[in-house]
């Protein structure tokens, strides 16, 4: 039996809402529907909403709570807006009060921080992210009341907008440390003189000085041993904290508050330290047992304890915590963070409960996609069979095409046609290097899952990959472009990714801020405050020095910047650009719902179609064609050897440049196989053009 401590609610922790959920947890307890393997669903809390038709229609635009917009000054405490790593006072009626802006943007969906109530801080850093979780029933109070959240989801399906929730099945946040010298307190120390810690039986004679800290200490497969001057001394113990000042309490609900609920591991360290693993300097493959493990069973780097996601009372207590949230606020789906430290089966589970619970409420089409953050496809797409995720985050597409062919000079395109073979398959290498390519996503939708909005058949992984170009874990890519690029080949190369992405298949995911063309670095400088001004200067010489002063641009097209730029700026030209492709994408099906066919890519650096890559999307009966140049040198065309590019048009039809409609290409039938419709389109240095029978 377990009890809710008085007080404690899905929110405020007051009035009728207390006494509701303390008299629910009784029943729950005294029922025993928590503990067994088969939990009985949370109870109902109001009618949940059907709001989704097709989630390859929508424009997602993830936001960081604390950082986009603060209207509710009654929880900015502990606020400082100058200390990247404090919280800045955004909330849930912040985001409310700019739904306009979201809506004059063309967003469709919104991907919130996670909700829940977290530790306040750790070695001098807040929790602002939100990743930190503490209490999985309870909001935390930085971003509002329960009543904010519902407010928040409420108004958004007003306007056509869905919600997306950032969850973490993976681990809590530093509640607890190892007593590895069993005194009781967390120390920080070094053991030296035959003292280093090593595997019990696997001593030897050593003077190695070894620094632990008992927070964090290293990854041990045997699970974190103590040791005291005698030598080995068994497992060593877990203590959980309980300081209220900083919410680093044992965590809720039972059993998170029990060290028997954790792997006790420690912390991963083969990413930095490959060596651990017998790996090569650069890394271990993705498949290496040793990392494997390290990753799904050790402690993240700064101290968040891992959870045995194996144990069914963890499952049980995961899965009873999250759909309680939607039950409450009707979100549309799950954004699942680490998904890459969580074995698989465990989402065969989770995921599989979630869809029968929400489907018995009426909700359907609950989409659930992960962040597994690495660049190979092979680890990818391992989490996209059975009945786990709808689908992952394309992480392998942004190594390969933003950060990889983006920051080049249009170097062999046939890369990125390989890429989309890893995902798609191809009967050949188009680098022609080897034979064919296999998938290695999942290719079955999920029984309950996401469907087509016209046929109602199950989507697979390969069709609802979430593309992006930024995040909150990476630098902005602005950040990354070389510093001897001109500023209009900087922005030029933000319009080509951007158009890209909303033009390629999958389903678009916007990083807050690109719209007001946002530059910061890794974590925490891409976390901008968006209200803040000093969010919006730059770095210019003056007087001897470099100085801040206000960003501009040119509002009217005289061909100077003279616009102040201004925070939620609507007038700038990257807000505008989005604007239009997201205008665009809505209408036309083809590029919404498409299916995805290279029609040229390049294997050399050289000739005139230098940098080019096409595709075409073809849903129904209308075929769009997408042509971009990632040359910096100048035009390129789909022409090469006197070879032109087949189409699925017919000779005589004539394509229009949707972002250049003054630009027109005419559909021959000479230069390329006989039959096939033939095409020369050519496009200027990191352009994109975007043709359609219109």
């Amino acid at each position: 039996m377990f009890y809710k401590k008085a007080g404690d609610d899905f929110g405020t922790g007051s009035g009728a809402g207390s006494y509701i959920n303390r008299i629910e947890y009784l029943l729950i307890a005294v029922m025993g529907l928590y503990f067994p393997a088969c939990v009985s669903p949370p109870p109902a809390f109001g009618n949940l909403t059907d709001n989704v038709k097709d989630w390859r229609d929508e424009i997602i635009y993830q936001v960081m709570i604390d950082r986009f917009a603060d209207s509710d000054s009654s929880n900015d405490y502990n606020v400082n807006l100058s200390d990247p790593s404090a919280y800045h006072g955004g909330d849930w009626k912040g985001l409310i009060s700019k739904l306009d802006y979201l809506q004059t943007l063309g967003i469709t969906a919104i991907w919130i921080s996670p909700v829940v109530r977290n530790v306040e801080e750790d070695a001098g850093f807040s929790s602002y992210h939100g990743y930190w979780a503490q209490d999985l029933t309870r909001t935390n109070p930085h971003f509002g009341d329960i009543s904010a959240l519902k407010e928040l989801v409420d108004d958004a399906h007003a306007r056509g907008i869905k919600v997306i929730l950032d969850i973490v099945t993976n681990h809590v946040g530093q509640v607890f440390f190892y007593d590895i010298n069993k005194n009781g307190v967390p120390d920080e120390f070094f053991i030296g003189q035959g003292g280093k810690i090593i595997p019990i039986g696997q001593e030897g004679d050593t003077s190695d000085l070894v620094r632990v800290t008992e927070w964090d200490p290293d990854f041990n497969i045997n699970g974190i041993q103590a040791w005291t001057s005698l030598g080995p001394s068994g497992e060593a113990p877990v203590v959980f904290v309980h300081d209220p000042s900083i919410d680093r309490v044992p965590p809720y609900p039972p059993p998170l508050d029990k060290a028997y609920a954790y792997n006790r591991k420690g912390r991963v360290t083969v990413w930095t330290k490959p060596q651990v693993c017998g790996c090569e300097s650069w890394g271990c493959p993705w498949n290496n047992k040793c990392r494997r493990e390290q990753e799904v069973l050790g402690d993240f780097p700064g101290g968040l304890k891992d959870l045995d996601t194996t144990r069914q009372d963890v499952r049980n207590a995961l899965f009873w915590s999250y759909s309680r949230w939607v039950d409450i606020a009707d979100f549309d789906a799950f954004r699942i963070d680490t998904l890459k430290h969580v074995e698989p089966e465990f989402f065969d589970d989770f995921c599989h409960r979630m869809r029968q619970h929400l489907a018995a409420r009426g909700k359907h089409n609950f989409f659930m996609f992960g962040e597994a953050f690495d660049g190979d496809d092979n680890l990818l797409g391992s989490y996209t069979k059975g009945q786990g995720v709808d689908s992952v985050f394309y992480f392998s597409q942004y190594y390969t095409v933003f950060r990889g062919a983006l920051m080049g000079d249009g170097q062999r395109t046939c890369e990125i046609e390989r890429l989309h073979c890893r995902r798609l398959g191809c009967i050949s290498d188009p680098c022609g290097e080897g034979g064919a390519i296999a998938s290695v996503y999942g290719d079955q939708g999920k029984t309950g899952g996401v469907t087509d909005g016209d046929t109602g058949d199950p989507l697979n992984s390969r069709q609802v990959a979430v593309n992006f170009i930024s995040n909150h874990d990476v630098g902005r890519l602005l950040f990354f472009m070389p510093g001897t690029w001109s500023e209009t080949t900087k922005r030029k190369t933000l319009h080509l990714a951007l158009a890209y992405m909303m033009t390629e298949d999958g389903i678009p995911c916007l990083y807050y801020g690109v719209e007001q063309e946002f530059s910061g670095g890794n974590d925490p400088a891409n976390r901008e405050t968006m209200w803040d001004p000093a969010s919006y200067t730059k770095q210019v010489w003056k007087d001897g020095r470099w100085q801040d002063a206000r960003r501009t641009y040119d509002s009217d097209q005289d061909g100077l910047d003279d616009t102040v730029w201004l925070p939620f700026d609507t007038g700038n030209p990257t807000f505008k650009f989005i604007q239009k492709l997201i205008r665009i994408r809505k209408d036309h099906e083809a590029l919404r719902r498409g299916n995805f066919t290279v029609r040229w890519s390049t294997r050399t650096a050289d000739g005139p179609d230098k940098g080019i890559f096409a595709f075409e999307r073809t849903y129904h009966d209308q075929t769009m064609l997408i042509v971009m140049n990632l040359s910096l040198k100048g035009e390129s065309e789909t022409r090469s050897n006197a070879v032109s590019m087949s189409v699925n048009f017919s000779p005589g039809q004539v394509l229009t440049d949707l972002l250049d409609p003054g630009s027109m290409f005419t559909v021959t039938d000479k230069g390329c196989e006989a039959g096939n419709g033939c095409l020369d389109v050519k496009v200027p240095a990191r352009g994109i053009r975007i043709l359609s029978l219109e």
